[in-house]
């Protein structure tokens, strides 16, 4: 397990690597965040091998003709180049998932005809939960997790035992470590929940005692 505590950017512009496979190389993706100022736009270029994923932690985010609220994400695929537009008010903060290359070599795709369980690796979903309530533990072997509180308070389950959370906060586990997250009792809590595994695990995870799909999952009381 790695915890990343205030993971996510009070001020813009600024930018952060939470994962950094160079550094831990039995990772599956590289996490960073970064804080747009309002209305500044930025091109990302394209990536060959890997696909990508945008997460918008706060703020809104004009991307790919639609605005994008806190907890939603956009896929990218390998060998695409996409806008990003910090919608003017207060700044974004937004979150790029990307697989490890040298974990996952997979070829460009530019065409939109290949299936999405082709190439996606990533699965990101929105986890809410009532307070008092829980979401795991689970264990998935096929894949790394990662989850970032987005609002209210909360306790991860994972192999260290309970660990308080604050928005903000990140916890990656590796593959075959467990994780899930209980909501305080004095109100809701609200993360963004992501896996990452081989390419086509995306579209169909696989997991021990859990959902089948990311921001889905039933919360126990």
């Amino acid at each position: 397990m790695i915890l990343v505590p205030a993971a996510v950017p009070r001020t813009a512009p600024a930018f952060q690597r939470l994962i950094d496979p160079e550094q831990r190389p039995a990772v599956r993706a590289g996490l960073t965040v970064e804080a747009l100022p309002p209305g500044v736009r930025v091109e990302q270029l394209p990536y060959e091998s890997v696909e990508s994923v945008t997460v918008v932690l706060s703020g809104r985010l004009f991307a790919a003709g639609r605005i994008l609220s806190p907890g939603e994400a956009l896929h990218h695929r390998p060998g695409t180049s996409y806008r990003l537009t910090a919608v003017r008010g207060t700044p974004t903060a937004v979150l790029t998932v990307r697989p490890n290359p040298t974990r996952a070599a997979i070829p460009a795709q530019r065409s939109d005809s290949a299936p999405a369980r082709d190439w996606r690796q990533v699965d990101v979903g929105t986890v809410r939960l009532d307070p008092g309530t829980t979401c795991g533990p689970y264990t998935d072997r096929s894949a790394d997790t990662f989850l970032l509180l987005l609002s209210g308070a909360a306790v991860f389950l994972g192999e260290l035992g309970e660990v308080p959370l604050i928005p903000g906060d990140l916890v990656y586990a590796r593959a075959g470590e467990r994780y899930g997250l209980r909501a305080g009792r004095r109100g809701p809590a609200t993360a963004v929940l992501g896996r990452v595994g081989a390419p086509g695990a995306g579209a169909a995870p696989e997991r021990e005692g859990g959902p089948t799909r990311l921001g889905q999952a039933d919360p126990q009381s």
